[in-house]
């Protein structure tokens, strides 16, 4: 988002720092990033990061599951373990709050998957307006996904990246590209995000709303036109537009064959072809950036 003004981070104030994102979208490299140039012989007096994931708590609360239940699966494991991921999650969030340093620029790192979670989220930890601010950072698109009566806030380009990146992870504490329901995954956390604009459904308790910011970054290459071909439209339209998230099992008993055949066609078509730039080098010099120069606000 374009602005004259910026916010520079300022010692003593805890800033937590979030990304709207799909599956393999960013966020790992903007994270990593953000720690690596605050963890250097330079930057170590002057930033307290802090880094909390649902995903690795998750993982981590799935293996412990399994030493206790050898005979359980860690498939099985996680899927019983939500709730309790929940509650750690809170409990990690207040403990980094808690560790906020007077003399540091405090940045908490917040990994989880929204857009659900954002008002309890607020309501539960930001509770200081004049020390703790909220920043959003959001996919910097050149054109949104809109198929029919479908809009999401990604594009194309944004989309197939990050299939192309899921289907290539492997090591992942919770989902890799041979996961065989990988695919159901991914279009289940797009689905959460259809018709969501990012200026305008991001609905923050009102009390808090000016310490709230939302900043573009490069997480994909956008410098192709990319125009929706009749695959795409067709697999919107008869896919997208009638599942309902994470209900895997009917994803899978109505959709898969459709599902397989589409993407497949996007591996044959974009996959090692390095048809899309790497971003990584990119992410490393917004991320230097803004902790330079502060958050456009």
């Amino acid at each position: 988002m374009e602005s004259n003004k910026v916010m520079k981070l300022e010692e003593g104030k805890i800033y937590f720092f979030i990304c709207y994102a799909l599956v393999c979208g960013g966020k790992s490299t903007f994270f990593e990033q953000i720690q690596s140039q605050t963890n250097t012989e330079e930057n170590n007096n002057k930033y307290n990061v802090k880094m909390v994931s649902s995903d690795q708590i998750r993982a981590d609360l799935s293996h412990e599951m399994q030493k206790k239940n050898p005979s359980m699966t860690f498939k099985q494991c996680f899927d019983k373990l939500g709730k309790q991921t929940a509650t750690e999650f809170d409990k990690q969030i207040q403990k980094a709050i808690e560790s906020k340093e007077d003399n540091k620029i405090n940045i908490i790192l917040v990994d989880k998957n929204y857009p659900q979670g954002i008002d309890k989220f607020l309501k539960s930890f930001c509770k200081d307006k004049s020390s703790q601010f909220f920043v959003v950072f959001i996919p910097n698109i050149t054109k949104p996904l809109e198929i029919g009566n479908l809009w999401f806030p990604f594009s194309l380009n944004y989309f197939i990246q990050c299939y192309l990146r899921l289907k290539n992870r492997h090591g992942h504490e919770v989902l890799n590209g041979e996961d065989e329901q990988s695919k159901f995954v991914y279009i289940s956390f797009l689905k959460l995000f259809q018709n969501f604009d990012f200026y305008k459904n991001i609905s923050f308790d009102q009390n808090f709303a000016s310490n709230v910011f939302i900043q573009t970054i490069d997480f994909t290459d956008e410098s192709k036109d990319m125009e929706i071909d009749p695959d795409t439209e067709k697999f919107f339209k008869n896919v997208m537009k009638k599942i309902k998230p994470f209900d895997m099992e009917k994803i899978k008993k109505y959709n898969e064959n459709d599902i397989n055949i589409y993407f497949k066609g996007l591996e044959e078509k974009y996959d090692g072809k390095e048809f899309f730039e790497d971003t990584r080098e990119k992410i490393k010099n917004e991320v230097n950036d803004f902790l330079t120069n502060g958050i456009a606000i």
